[in-house]
């Protein structure tokens, strides 16, 4: 989902993204990503670099009530990334520091065709950095 992200950010008017976004994420946090890029096409902006993620499964929950879960706390790493006017090039400064916590859960879709594990939750926790 990040690599699918960062391409849609560093394009963002180029197509409708969300189609892609949703083969790797689920609502809200699928709702959430197509929403961000949309503003950054509506706004002018594109992102120039790629974001990094490291990752540590938590907890795993076959029998949780919205589906097979697992839940993740990762260390989102903007810090080799900007984000820019498309028009001009001038850099935005940064509204979250460059690196923080993330808490995720990804949840296996058992209704949809061949149950696919979609991210369903990014929480940013921007003031816990890592």
């Amino acid at each position: 989902m990040l690599r699918v992200t960062d391409a849609a950010k560093k394009a963002p008017a180029a197509k409708d993204w969300e189609p892609e976004i949703r083969r790797y994420a689920g609502d809200p946090a699928a709702f959430l990503a197509v929403t961000s890029v949309r503003d950054y096409a509506t706004l002018g902006l594109r992102q120039e670099g790629d974001t990094a993620v490291e990752l540590d499964v938590t907890a795993v929950e076959l029998e949780a009530s919205e589906g097979p879960t697992v839940r993740i706390t990762g260390c989102y790493d903007a810090a080799s990334t900007r984000v820019v006017k498309v028009e001009t090039g001038e850099v935005v400064p940064p509204g979250t520091p460059p690196r923080y916590v993330w808490d995720i859960t990804v949840t296996q879709y058992e209704a949809e065709p061949n149950s696919p594990w979609l991210v369903s939750v990014l929480d940013p926790l921007t003031t816990r950095p890592c």
